[in-house]
């Protein structure tokens, strides 16, 4: 009996310190999910390099590229209909690749669909991407402005999307951090963005994970500026997004300056509270 035909790849990128066990059990829990897939592993550089893999692609960068060019060099290799990017540390829950095929086939309107994060031991609710960012994806358009003031939803780990889309919104940014937001604002243009409030990822968090060493206020301004460089050269956003980039500029600045820093305040505040006898 011919198997079923592979409908999703998942890349993963790779390098230093993130291949061993963690990069083991992730794959381990993405090849698990009873769905046929392609499993991409990008070998960005490592030293000494990856040893060839009997149940993923092994795909090698001579030179160190950013973490946003190493998912879009996986990219360039995706055939399927549905691709994926995860990180080497996370883990996929069961069941989550076969749920989120089944629903985006069914919804040929929508680009990307995510799946709710656990973080920590025991696991609890990641507090993002929202709860209130599902129902503004309903108002298309005026999701895809707000996305582009602060990021709403993820373009990497329990998100799938269509391969064309990513490949025509031309990927991830060249960055190490803020590439996937960079690549959320393309796909937000170009069509639905559907949220599953059941969890499909594990997020493993540890000191020397990019986002944890990127959050200063120099990075989030690197990331809005990329962000604004994208929908400048992106010949599928429309033109009236382009107009409203000073607006875009002073809701960015807005966000990092004031909410951004409010909220960390308040879920500090929040965690003395509940750590407090």
């Amino acid at each position: 009996m011919a198997s079923a035909p592979q409908v999703v790849s998942i890349v993963v990128p790779v390098w230093g310190a993130y291949a061993g066990r963690m990069l083991d059990e992730a794959l381990q829990s993405l090849l698990g999910q009873g769905v046929p897939a392609r499993v991409i592993v990008v070998d960005n550089a490592s030293d000494p390099p990856l040893e060839a893999m009997a149940s993923a692609e092994l795909i090698g960068s001579p030179a160190r590229l950013t973490v946003g060019m190493a998912r879009n060099l996986g990219l360039q290799h995706v055939t399927t209909p549905y691709v994926l990017f995860w990180d080497a540390d996370d883990l996929m829950l069961p069941g989550t690749l076969r749920r989120l095929t089944e629903r985006i086939a069914a919804r040929p309107d929508t680009v990307a669909l995510s799946a709710a994060i656990l973080e920590g031991d025991p696991p609890v609710a990641h507090r993002w991407p929202r709860r209130w960012s599902a129902s503004l994806a309903r108002r298309g358009r005026l999701f895809a402005l707000a996305h582009c003031v602060w990021s709403l939803y993820p373009t990497t780990g329990a998100t799938l999307m269509r391969t064309q889309a990513v490949k025509h919104a031309g990927g991830f940014g060249d960055a190490d951090s803020g590439e996937d937001w960079v690549l959320g604002v393309s796909l937000a243009f170009r069509g639905g963005v559907g949220f599953d409030p059941r969890p499909g990822r594990l997020y493993r968090r540890h000191p020397a994970s990019l986002w944890a060493t990127r959050r200063s206020l120099s990075h989030l301004v690197a990331h809005a500026g990329a962000v604004r460089a994208r929908i400048r050269a992106d010949a599928g956003i429309p033109r009236w997004a382009g107009l409203l980039l000073p607006a875009i500029a002073a809701g960015q600045l807005l966000a990092a300056l004031v909410i951004h820093p409010a909220a960390r305040a308040r879920r500090a505040a929040l965690s003395a509270t509940r750590g407090s006898p």
